[in-house]
């Protein structure tokens, strides 16, 4: 596992290889109507040979399902984003295949829910972006989060075994969902095979079991000692890629700890 970052001006791209980065994530502008605002793959190459890193992941924001089920114009815009991922092939560093972060929104709110029809509309969207997806050759990985139409690593499984494709893998933060909706240990475990890229953050919790706060690795609950280590054990990822730092400082915390659970 090598350590990956977010884009941003916190710290200089020059100092970043030098800092111990090899890779960073970077996004498609969210929402389903946003495609102007997306990044090119000059744009992208700049950033990345400024920096010296490789690019670790592609991210996109969207909710691909409402109160009723599947948003049309959600799916489209995932799967326009699925085809930008595979047109930036050979940027990818050490991964396998071009990855595509699908980030879910809120799960759907209002009296009017139908979650049947959520996980259905769930279902039918991601297999439509996955067929997609597997004749580009690229990976869709889902990013867990407990707020979001995947929730934890047993709906995730859930998802997996409706569709069925080897183009949906898993993005897991544990921060996202760890320990209320799945144990660590439990979680690595049980997505093991489809964990393609992992992110570092931190939560703490209020007494009534909600969360509190995210932040940087080290400012809050989760077990790095464990996270890491059951990673090591069971998941084979190029890239552990840090977030929610707020300075130079934060971030060189964060990668300290973490490469001292690298044991590197």
């Amino acid at each position: 596992m090598k350590l990956g970052l977010m884009p941003g001006e916190i710290v200089p791209h020059s100092e970043l290889r030098d800092l111990g980065f090899s890779a960073m994530q970077m996004f498609f502008s969210g929402g389903s109507d946003s495609e102007a605002n997306d990044p090119t793959r000059e744009n992208i190459e700049n950033i990345l040979n400024q920096s010296r890193l490789d690019l670790a992941a592609m991210t996109l924001h969207v909710d691909l399902v409402g109160p009723n089920g599947l948003v049309a114009k959600d799916v489209d815009r995932l799967e326009a984003c699925v085809a930008k991922t595979a047109q930036l092939e050979g940027l990818f560093g050490d991964n396998p295949n071009p990855i595509l972060v699908w980030h879910p929104s809120e799960y759907p709110q209002g009296e009017e829910v139908d979650d049947l029809a959520v996980f259905d509309g769930l279902c039918e969207a991601l297999n439509k972006v996955c067929v997609k997806a597997q004749k580009l050759g690229v990976v869709v990985a889902v990013e867990i989060t407990r707020a979001g139409s995947v929730g934890s690593a047993e709906s995730f499984l859930r998802l997996k075994d409706r569709i069925g494709m080897s183009s949906l893998k898993v993005c897991i933060d544990a921060a996202n969902f760890v320990p209320d909706r799945t144990p660590l240990d439990r979680s690595v475990r049980m997505l093991a095979s489809d964990i393609v890229i992992a992110h570092g953050k931190d939560a703490s919790f209020k007494e009534n079991g909600q969360v509190k706060e995210y932040g940087p690795t080290g400012t809050g609950c989760l077990d790095y000692s464990k996270y890491i280590s059951s990673l090591k054990s069971h998941a084979d990822i190029p890239y552990f890629v840090l977030e929610y730092y707020k300075s130079k400082e934060d971030l060189i915390k964060a990668r300290d700890i973490v490469i001292t659970e690298l044991g590197v």
